[in-house]
C-alpha cells in the first residue's frame, strides 16, 4: 500500500532516517527517479548508480488551465511539508537507484498477494506463490455490504465538507477503491467539482479516481475520453479551459484501468482511440501523455478471442511498434523505452507477433552491448534496460544449451557480464530469472559464487529467489520443497552479508526461495541481530512472512510494538504477520489508533499498516478518526486512506499492472517520482 502524495512526504519526512526509507514499503520507489529529457540517451554511469532525477522539472509543463502553473513541485506534499520545515516532494534523496530493493518495491505485488493470504482467498495455479497462500490460519473478516455503505457515506460526507487537499484526495481515491458495485452510484458527480478546481493535485486525482472506481458507464467513459483528448466535454469539465497535460496523462491512465476490466472489444476500441491519436502524432504531445499512452496500450485486454478482439490487440501492437521504430531523436529515447516492457505484457498474453518483436529487442540490445550507433536507439541506456526486461518475459524457459531460448539467454548473460550500463546488467539478471529453466538456475548459482558482495550479489540473490518462486508456482510445489542447491547457496551468502542493504535483499531472496524449517531460524536470528537497522529489519520480517513461519510470530510482533516511529519497519511487520496468519495483528494496530496519547506520526503509521490487511474489525476505529472534528486534518486523511484500503474491491493494488516489470529508470513525473505519480498513490 502507498499513500497520497502529501501524506507520503509527511510520513517520510517525520523520521530522522528519510533516505533509508526512500525505497520502503510506503511506496514503490525512490524520492525521484525522473530523468531529464536532455539526458535521455546518456549511458548512465556504470558504477555510480547516480540519480538522474530532475527536481526542477515542472509537473505542469504544457499546461493551459488557469492555476495549473502554480501546481508545481511546491504543491501537495511540498506546500504541506514546507509549512512544517520539511523537504518538498520530488527532491532527490541521494539514493543508489541501482539497488535491488527498488526492483522489489516496484514488482512485489504479484509475489506477496497479501490480500489473498489474509482473506484466505483461492488463487489460480498460475499465480505466484500459490503454494503458500493456504498456509496462513488467520482469515481477515471482509467488510460486509452494510460496512461498505457506512464507509462510503462517511467518506462522501467528509468530501462534501470541503476538506483540505490531503483529505479530499484521500476520500476520492478511497471511494474509488470501494467501487460502485454495492451502491450502483456514479463517482463522476462527486469528483466533478475537483476536475474544474484550481488545485492541480485534486484535478488529476479526480480524473484517476474515475478509473480506479471501475464503472464504465457512458458518462464516465465519455468524460475520461474527452479529458484525455482535451476535447470539448473535457474542457467543460475542466472549467471551460484547455485540459492541462498532467490531467490528460492521469485521464489516460484512468482509461487504462477501465480497459483492463472491459470485455467488449468495441468498448476497448473506444477507450483506445485517444492513445492511438497520441502515438500517431507524438510531436504534438507532452512526454507524460506519450508515456501514459504507451503504458495503457500495453495492458492486455480481457477480450473474448473474437476477430474484433484480435483486431484490438493488432492495432495496439501496430501503434506501439510504430512509435518504437520511429526516429524521433535522442530526446525521445527515454519515452520510447516504455514500449518493450509494454509490448512484452501485451504479447505474453496474446502471442501475436511475439517472435518478431523478441528478435527486434534482442537485436537492439545486442547493438547496445557492442557500442553501436545504429540504430540510434541503441545508444540509449534506457532502451537497453527495457529490452533486457522485455526479453525475460518474451522467452521460453532456458532448460538446455539447444533450447530455442538459448540464444536470448546467452545475450542476457553477455549483457550482465559486459554491458557498460550497470542497470542494464542488473535487469538482464532479472530477465534470466523470469525466463526460468534449469540452465538459468545453474547460471545464477555460478554467478552468485563470484559476484561482488555489495552490488552484484544482492541482485543475483534476488534473481534466484524469483526463479525459485516462479518454479514453485509452475510446478505446484509445496512449501518446504525449495530447490536444495539454491537454498544452500543463498544461506551461505546471507551469512556473509555485512551491509544492511545486502542482507535485506538476500533475506527477501530466502523468503521467496522458501524452506521454513531451515531458513526460518537463520532469518529469525538475523532479525534479532539487526532489529535496529531499518533497511534490514523490515525486509527480514517480511521474509519470515513469505515463509509463513508461525514460530516467528512472537519476534515479528515484538518488532512491530517497538516500531511505532519507524513506518517502513511497521508496514513490513504488518505485512509479515498478515502473511503468517497472526489473528491479533489487527487488534494491535487498532489499539495504536485508539491511544489518546498517540501523535500524528503513530496514528498515520498505524492507519497505513491497517489498510493493507483489509480486516473489517478495524473499521470502527478508522471511522471514529475520520468523523472526529478534533483530530488534525492529516490524521483524518490517513483514516480515509486506510478505510479505502480495507474496503478495496480488488485483491491486488489498483496500480500493480502498471508497476510490474516497468522500467522505473525511464520514469516521468506522472508515472513515478516517489511522490506524485500514479505508482506513488495509495
Amino acid at each position: 500500500m502507498t499513500l497520497p502524495r502529501s501524506l507520503l512526504s509527511i510520513l517520510l519526512s517525520t523520521t530522522c532516517a528519510a533516505p533509508a526509507l526512500a525505497h520502503g514499503g510506503q511506496y514503490r520507489g525512490p524520492g525521484n527517479v525522473v530523468a531529464q529529457p536532455s539526458n535521455a540517451s546518456s549511458s548512465q554511469s556504470s558504477g555510480s548508480g547516480a540519480n538522474t532525477g530532475s527536481p526542477a522539472s515542472s509537473p505542469t509543463a504544457g499546461s493551459s488551465a488557469p492555476g495549473a502553473s502554480s501546481a508545481t513541485s511546491a504543491t501537495a506534499s511540498g506546500a504541506v511539508g514546507a509549512a512544517r520545515g520539511m523537504t518538498p516532494r520530488g527532491v532527490q534523496l541521494d539514493e543508489d537507484l541501482g539497488r535491488g530493493e527498488f526492483w522489489w518495491e516496484f514488482g512485489k505485488d504479484p509475489f506477496l498477494r497479501l490480500r489473498e493470504a489474509v482473506h484466505g482467498g483461492n488463487v489460480s495455479e498460475d499465480q505466484l506463490l500459490d503454494r503458500r497462500v493456504g498456509a496462513a490460519r488467520f482469515v481477515a473478516q471482509r467488510p460486509t455490504a452494510n460496512d461498505l455503505d457506512a464507509v462510503s457515506s462517511a467518506l462522501e460526507q467528509r468530501l462534501a465538507e470541503d476538506p483540505d487537499r490531503d483529505t479530499a484526495s484521500a476520500c476520492m481515491v478511497a471511494l474509488a477503491k470501494i467501487g460502485g458495485a454495492r451502491r450502483n452510484k456514479s463517482l463522476l458527480p462527486l469528483v466533478t467539482p475537483h476536475l474544474r478546481g484550481k488545485d492541480q493535485e485534486l484535478r488529476e486525482t479526480a480524473a484517476l479516481a474515475l478509473g480506479i472506481h471501475g464503472s464504465d458507464d457512458e458518462d464516465t467513459l465519455n468524460a475520461l475520453v474527452d479529458l484525455a483528448a482535451d476535447g470539448p466535454r473535457g474542457r467543460k469539465l475542466s472549467g471551460d479551459v484547455a485540459v492541462n497535460e498532467r490531467t490528460r496523462a492521469f485521464a489516460i491512465y484512468s482509461l487504462g484501468l477501465l480497459r483492463a476490466r472491459a470485455t467488449d472489444p468495441k468498448r476497448i476500441a473506444a477507450i483506445d482511440e485517444p492513445m492511438h491519436a497520441v502515438l500517431a502524432d507524438p510531436s504534438a504531445h507532452s512526454r507524460d501523455v506519450k508515456v501514459a499512452a504507451v503504458e495503457v496500450l500495453g495492458l492486455p485486454p480481457r477480450g473474448d478471442g473474437s476477430a474484433e478482439g484480435r483486431l484490438v490487440v493488432e492495432r495496439a501492437v501496430s501503434a506501439l511498434g510504430g512509435y518504437y521504430r520511429a526516429e524521433l531523436g535522442p530526446g525521445e529515447h527515454l519515452l520510447q523505452a516504455h514500449v518493450p516492457p509494454a509490448l512484452a505484457r501485451l504479447l505474453r498474453a496474446n502471442r501475436l507477433a511475439l517472435d518478431s518483436w523478441r528478435d527486434r529487442f534482442a537485436a537492439d540490445l545486442r547493438a547496445s552491448l557492442a557500442g553501436s550507433t545504429e540504430p540510434a536507439r541503441a545508444t540509449s541506456a534506457f532502451i537497453a534496460q527495457s529490452c533486457a526486461l522485455a526479453l525475460g518475459d518474451l522467452s521460453e524457459p532456458w532448460n538446455d544449451a539447444l533450447a530455442p531460448a538459448a540464444a536470448t539467454a546467452e545475450l542476457l548473460v553477455a549483457c550482465y557480464r559486459d554491458h557498460k550500463d550497470r542497470q542494464t546488467r542488473s535487469f538482464a539478471l532479472a530477465a534470466i530469472a523470469r525466463m526460468g529453466g534449469e540452465e538459468a538456475r545453474d547460471l545464477l548459482l555460478k554467478e552468485l559464487a563470484t559476484a561482488g558482495k555489495s552490488i552484484e550479489r544482492p541482485w543475483v540473490a534476488m534473481a534466484l529467489g524469483v526463479w525459485s518462486a516462479r518454479r514453485g508456482a509452475a510446478e505446484g510445489a509445496e512449501a518446504g520443497t525449495a530447490d536444495p542447491d539454491v537454498r544452500t547457496a543463498l544461506r551461505k551468502v546471507f551469512a556473509e552479508a555485512k551491509n544492511p542493504n545486502a542482507a535485506a535483499a538476500m533475506g527477501i531472496a530466502l523468503g521467496l526461495a522458501g524452506d521454513k524449517d531451515l531458513d526460518g531460524p537463520t532469518l529469525q536470528q538475523a532479525l534479532a541481530d539487526r532489529r535496529n537497522q531499518d533497511d534490514a529489519a523490515g525486509y527480514l520480517a517480511l521474509a519470515l512472512g513469505l515463509l509463513r513461519d508461525r514460530a516467528t510470530i512472537g519476534d515479528v510482533r515484538d518488532l512491530l510494538r517497538a516500531s511505532s516511529r519507524r513506518p517502513f519497519v511497521m508496514l513490513q511487520c504488518s505485512r509479515a504477520l498478515g502473511l503468517i496468519g497472526d489473528h491479533g495483528v489487527t487488534e494491535m494496530l487498532c489499539r495504536e489508533l485508539q491511544d489518546p496519547d498517540a501523535g500524528l506520526f503513530r496514528l498515520s503509521a498505524a492507519a497505513a499498516a491497517i489498510g493493507q490487511l483489509g480486516d473489517r474489525r478495524s473499521l470502527d476505529a478508522l471511522l471514529a478518526l475520520l468523523r472526529d472534528a478534533k483530530q488534525p486534518g492529516l490524521t483524518r486523511a490517513f483514516a480515509a486512506v486506510a478505510l479505502g484500503s480495507v474496503c478495496d474491491k480488488d485483491m491486488l493494488p489498483w496500480n500493480s499492472a502498471y508497476a510490474t516489470q516497468t522500467n522505473y529508470r525511464a520514469a516521468v513525473d506522472t508515472l513515478t517520482d516517489g511522490a506524485r505519480g500514479i505508482l506513488d498513490i495509495l
